[in-house]
């Protein structure tokens, strides 16, 4: 779309339908804005954080900038995506509560940081950035699955980031190993960064997997992965440095939102889902080109099978 702000003006009223967006505590990051958007659209929506008091918090402000939000319609989610029973415990809950469920926004995320494993030998920023929202997606997707078929236009955003297509050709992803890949250092800006575009490449192989099996089933529903531009984010300033020259060109918060909120509610992607169904988007709605690795299908299965192997053998061990 050529117009970013067409995309926000042609989002349909969207009462009556359900959305999470999980990393969606703070204004200066695009969660936030993409949880605000689908409510001021009508939607309920769970507004995601890591504790309940930033939840609320975010939830506080939207009301507090938007009136005539209703505030029933906006939902406090507290989740820590690296806590394996707890995403489990969350998403079984919302199975229990919710009869429908329409968006699904797995926008939360760690910036670049050393290979720190967490108590069962993994990644934390791989289990924050994508083992957490594979199970978070995984165990809400029979509720998905049944909207999509009473009502079809269930869309699922795996937000991503260029960064991935700065990984070298040959990914493997087949091991726990695969997923704690090192890069050559297990703390320095290069390898840091490439372990980040890891997780990243695996939201868009995550995409393209759900997508496929979808298809395959005839459920009528969209997945997307998306590079949402740079954006000037809490995470991204930190990372950089206040006063950094790079952060002069970066897009705002609400502008980094427009990309999944064009995948999460436009009625284009699920209206022509055989062209963005598992595709690749970047600014402003564009479908743009992934890596070698990011296109193979056999890449993104054995994924998905690595993903259930590793959190079914955590998840066993209820620690």
């Amino acid at each position: 779309m050529d117009n970013k702000w067409d995309i926000i003006a042609e989002i349909p009223d969207l009462t009556g339908k359900v959305a999470i967006v999980t990393g969606a505590n703070s204004p200066q990051g695009i969660g936030y804005h993409i949880a605000h958007q689908l409510a001021i659209k009508g939607a309920k929506v769970y507004v995601g954080a890591r504790n309940r008091e930033k939840s609320q918090n975010a939830i506080d402000e939207m009301l507090q900038s938007t009136p005539s939000l209703v505030h029933e319609r906006l939902v406090p989610l507290a989740m820590d995506l690296n806590d394996f029973q707890q995403v489990q415990r969350t998403a079984r809950g919302i199975l229990e509560r919710e009869e429908r469920l329409d968006i699904l926004v797995n926008n939360a995320t760690r910036m670049s940081m050393p290979l720190h494993k967490d108590q069962h030998g993994i990644s934390i920023s791989f289990g924050t950035n994508f083992l957490g929202p594979y199970l978070f997606t995984t165990e809400l997707l029979p509720l998905l699955k049944m909207t999509a078929r009473q009502a079809p236009g269930v869309q699922i955003v795996n937000v991503s980031s260029r960064v991935h297509l700065a990984l070298p050709t040959g990914i493997q992803l087949s091991s726990l190993d695969d997923f704690n890949r090192d890069f050559g250092s297990q703390d320095d800006h290069q390898s840091n960064r490439l372990r980040y575009g890891l997780s990243k490449l695996a939201m868009v192989l995550f995409s393209k997997e759900i997508q496929r099996r979808a298809n395959e089933e005839g459920i009528p529903m969209v997945a997307t992965s998306m590079h949402p531009g740079g954006v000037r984010t809490d995470g991204v300033t930190r990372y950089f440095g206040e006063g950094n020259d790079r952060l002069k060109d970066l897009l705002t918060p609400l502008d980094g939102a427009l990309t999944p909120l064009f995948a999460a509610a436009h009625p284009l992607p699920f209206i022509e889902r055989g062209k963005y169904g598992g595709a690749y988007l970047v600014p402003f709605g564009a479908i743009g080109k992934t890596s070698e690795d990011g296109d193979s299908e056999q890449l993104a299965k054995d994924l998905w099978d690595t993903s259930e192997r590793v959190l079914k053998d955590v998840l066993n061990a209820g620690l």
